[in-house]
């Protein structure tokens, strides 16, 4: 039988997961298996890299298990995983050191010279059109340079996360380019290795530690005899480079339509938007430009770490903890949703009703930033800062899609995902904040389905990208319309906020 089953592979923070889906997009298995964090030190957030291996063995082995599927029926897999950090990796697929994961900071006071360098925008950003930051390989390598410089030697290949997991499946070293360029180590162009940019770095040596590059629907190699006795798969199977996790998202919303905006709700607040031109020379401070694999398209990223997170650390240290102070201990997380968003609808809002700055996680909006309150009154009480909460976790959102509109007109609905679409009145309040309709599409596991639709495409099931994604994803569940009566409201508490932060910069 011709081989019909796609395998999606997603190496998040804390957990490896594998899904395996037809050409239509359902979905027959999903298993995962947990990965642990190291902290070695302050700033520095590690991963065993046999740990990390191991996790994607086991979860391939479990979800082949559960869907009793024949292996030989796959026709192709790709892996996806958490874009930055770094993996370190000899000839043999063996590590010299444990690999970075991106939340890493160690390497901060290199980014911060660089930055501060008059050279930086034409040497850096004219060509990358992405922000660096202390968690890049750039950064990391300058950093293993000063601090560990005997990884030189050590090594033979600077990987990504995904890049190692499909090496050690095949044998074969390549670095995909959306990775290659979001990580800054790259045209995002010419979509080829710059050694200005490495030169800039500090870190030219290793340019030589670089593999060949392959493209997110390209064949990358083959399963071989080694990893298939492992995970069960057939000795083979091709594995097409994949893409990074933000492209994997963004695909699996059904992202292809250049101007039309993707908003995930998550920890993190991403927001992104397609063009044809990468328009490097006026990307202004945009946080990621990356090659996405429709043709001659570009995908144009702004996020932070604030975005629902805020919601559950004032749910777990205000709400729950009061809840607790009167006995209620087994409240389940539906009511507790179900009392904050009684307390939105219990009042009227108005432009003078105290704002929330939702960088609980921190923030380089303004120096030392930090979340907080701002114009509480002894008229205000826990129903103002609930809504608060919820409101700026939008203009958290908002900041974001400000920068985007910088590449080109936002046009057509907002494709609306992550944790806030299980929300009616937080939809609703982003609709009327954004000013625009929300498509609410139902992207559960995105990591695995967004690369799976590149696998689909390296096998020939989908003859393009964008009639994968049209065939392997959902149609919106919903549609959001916002309330006239309600966006003015919007419009000036978030200028209120604005000129705060501004307040704050300066």
């Amino acid at each position: 039988m011709t081989p019909r089953y796609v395998l999606g592979i997603d190496n998040g923070g804390t957990v490896t997961k594998a899904a395996l889906y037809d050409s239509d997009g359902k979905v027959y298995a999903i298993a995962q298996s947990h990965l642990e964090t190291q902290f070695p030190r302050p700033l520095f957030t590690e991963r065993d890299i046999d740990q990390f291996w191991g996790a994607n063995v086991t979860a391939i082995k479990r979800v082949l298990e559960e869907s009793k599927i024949d292996p030989a029926q796959i026709a192709a897999l790709a892996v996806t995983g958490h874009g930055n950090g770094i993996y370190l990796a000899r000839r043999d697929g063996s590590a010299p050191r444990p690999g970075v994961v991106s939340t890493d900071a160690r390497a901060q006071s290199f980014v911060d010279r660089w930055l501060a360098d008059p050279e930086y925008d034409e040497r850096v950003r004219s060509k990358t059109g992405s922000t660096v930051w202390a968690g890049q390989p750039p950064a990391l390598l300058a950093w293993f340079d000063e601090h560990e410089p005997d990884m030189f030697d050590e090594t033979d290949y600077v990987l990504s996360a995904k890049d190692y997991i499909r090496f050690r499946l095949t044998g074969e070293a390549k670095m995909e380019v959306t990775d290659s360029c979001g990580v800054g180590m790259a045209n995002v162009v010419t979509k080829e290795p710059d050694a200005d940019l490495l030169d800039f770095y500090g870190i030219s040596r290793w340019g030589s530690k670089i593999p060949p590059f392959v493209g997110s629907t390209e064949i990358a190699g083959h399963i071989t005899p080694e990893a298939a006795e492992l995970t069960g798969l057939k000795a083979g199977t091709p594995v097409a480079g994949g893409v990074m996790d933000v492209v994997a998202g963004a695909l699996a919303a059904g992202l292809v339509e250049e101007n039309e905006l993707t908003v995930i709700t998550g920890t993190w607040s991403i927001n992104e938007v397609l063009s044809k031109n990468a328009n490097v020379d006026s990307s202004g401070d945009v946080w990621l430009t990356v090659p996405y694999p429709v043709e001659d398209t570009y995908l144009f990223l702004d996020a932070s770490p604030n975005g629902v997170s805020n919601l559950d650390w004032y749910i777990n240290s205000i709400i729950r903890r009061s809840l607790r102070a009167f006995g209620h201990d087994d409240v389940s997380d539906a009511e507790v949703f179900r009392i904050c968003e009684q307390m939105i609808h219990d009042f009227t809002p108005d432009i003078e009703d105290p704002f929330f700055l939702p960088y609980i996680n921190g923030t380089d909006v303004f120096p030392d930033g930090r979340a907080g309150f701002v114009g509480l009154t002894n008229y205000h009480d826990i129903r103002h800062q609930v809504r608060a909460v919820y409101e700026g976790v939008i203009f958290s959102h908002l900041y974001h899609i400000e920068k985007l509109r910088a590449h080109g007109t936002l046009t057509g609905n907002v494709r609306f995902t992550g944790g806030a679409a299980n929300s009616t009145i937080w939809l609703q309040m982003f609709a009327d904040a954004i000013g625009v309709p929300l498509d609410i599409v139902d992207a559960a596991e995105s990591g695995t389905l967004g690369t799976a639709i590149c696998s689909a495409v390296a096998a020939g099931l989908h003859p393009d990208v964008s009639t994968a994604v049209r065939n392997m994803t959902s149609p919106p569940r919903a549609t959001i319309t916002p309330n006239p009566d309600y966006a003015e409201l919007f419009r000036q508490r978030f200028a209120r906020f604005m000129d705060h932060i501004e307040l704050l910069r300066s």
